[in-house]
């Protein structure tokens, strides 16, 4: 796809000149498509919204201990790790039992995988990061005291690549209606949603319509996924608006303490979503365009790691979702979200440029097939000794390959706990269907 040209008016009356900066979008036959000059366009705020830190281990039996002697007692805060937190049994959608959470640090804290016994060695540690604790402290910082959690929580933590929310807040332009029909992207289903109501079609891609061009989601949580919303409506319902502002007039101060931030227009919010699965992907397949070694691979566990590479996630992410004006040209605002954004709030890489990759294994391939093969040929075995459930999914966790087969499922969307749980179904429905006579 090619990019719309681009003008500016050069203060002479009406008159206008080509330029790369330029707000006013022309196509070379049918004229101006979209003026941005008088809208008062400019980005307020980029981010790092989220960020999800995994960690492989066994869950040491004492912080199980406690936690569980105090959801007896019926505590409601738990002091760990020098602070308090509310204390909780987390949702089964989650994955995760257990949950520890502290709003002001800015921290939750996910642990003991459903399915999944604590001795074994698994994904039992998830730490989300907000917006607020990530703005606060260095790359650094962050990576080392998330590890300091994992040493308290898990047996030798193993840190696993994390899962990223970039934004970017707009201020001087507003979504059309018909938004979803503009964005170009590869799912397969999409969901329509009007207020309480929801619809559901198999048809090209999955994309989400939240009253009335308010909010607009694209893809698969489990893959890559773009939200595009009014944030400054999302903020207000969350009672965040205050602080939104404050972020907002001190991004777009000058020099002399000047901020072009209107508290009085709506900022949307434009936010790429990066499962853990699509981040492995981009470490295992990316390659440094200066090496002479040929080498493939750029490391992207650690958060100092990730953030040197921000904006070339973020022009992934632009590139997987395409918003067009016509079948051969971007959108206008697409071309500024890939031409003028430089998506860098905590710094830029220094090096040669980096082409990202994703490395995975086709759904349909040899040993995808074989994995599937094994599964079902594994369950079926047990249910025809009449197993005990729990028996058979920890010696499925035990096989030598079990690793390959959740990193596989995990690549076509089917994290480790949902594919447990489907185990767990289709054992159950062979043993009512008799296996065992």
């Amino acid at each position: 796809m090619k990019h719309l040209e681009r003008y500016r008016y050069t203060g002479k009356g009406k008159l206008i000149e080509p330029a790369k900066d330029g707000l006013l979008f022309c196509h070379p036959q049918r004229g101006k498509v979209l003026d941005l000059t008088e809208s008062g366009f400019q980005v307020v705020g980029m981010c790092v919204d989220t960020y999800r830190q995994l960690f492989r281990g066994r869950v040491l039996q004492d912080i199980l201990t406690d936690v569980d002697y105090s959801l007896e007692l019926r505590e409601k805060t738990f002091n760990f790790h020098g602070q308090d937190w509310l204390l909780g049994k987390s949702g089964k959608n989650s994955g995760y039992q257990y949950r520890l959470q502290n709003n002001h640090l800015g921290l939750i804290i996910l642990f003991k995988m459903f399915h999944a016994k604590a001795d074994s060695e698994s994904t039992h540690l998830k730490i989300e990061c907000s917006p607020w604790f990530l703005e606060r402290h260095s790359p650094e910082y962050i990576d080392n005291y998330l590890h300091s959690i994992a040493e308290r929580i898990l047996v030798t933590p193993e840190i696993h690549y994390p899962a990223i929310h970039l934004a970017l807040d707009l201020q001087g332009w507003k979504p059309e209606k018909n938004l979803c029909d503009k964005v170009i992207c590869r799912s397969n289903r999409i969901s329509n949603y009007q207020g309480i109501d929801e619809l559901s079609f198999n048809l090209s891609r999955i994309s989400c319509v939240y009253g009335q061009a308010q909010s607009f989601k694209f893809g698969h949580a489990a893959s890559t996924q773009l939200a595009i919303y009014n944030k400054s409506l999302q903020a207000k319902e969350t009672d965040k608006l205050d602080y939104m502002r404050s972020k907002w007039r001190r991004f777009t101060e000058n020099d002399k303490g000047e901020s072009s931030y209107s508290p009085k227009e709506e900022v949307f919010r434009i936010e790429v979503r990066f499962h853990h699965s699509v981040i492995k992907e981009l470490a295992l397949g990316s390659f440094d365009l200066g090496s002479k070694t040929g080498e493939i691979g750029v490391p992207l566990k650690r958060y100092a790691e990730i953030t040197q590479h921000l904006q070339g996630l973020w022009e992934y992410g632009m590139m997987m979702f395409k918003l067009k004006q016509t079948r051969n040209y971007f959108h206008p605002i697409w071309t500024l979200l890939l031409q003028d954004v430089l998506f860098a709030p905590v710094g830029l890489r220094e090096g040669e440029p980096v082409a990202y990759r994703r490395y995975h294994k086709r759904p349909d391939s040899f040993s995808g097939k074989n994995y599937q093969l094994l599964l079902g040929n594994f369950i079926s075995c047990c249910a025809r000794k009449e197993l005990p459930v729990q028996v058979v999914i920890d010696q499925l966790q035990q096989l030598v390959i079990w690793d390959d087969i959740t990193n596989y499922y995990e690549s076509i969307g089917r994290p480790e706990g949902e594919l447990l749980e489907k185990m767990t179904e289709s054992y159950q429905e062979r043993l009512l269907l008799g296996y065992a006579i």
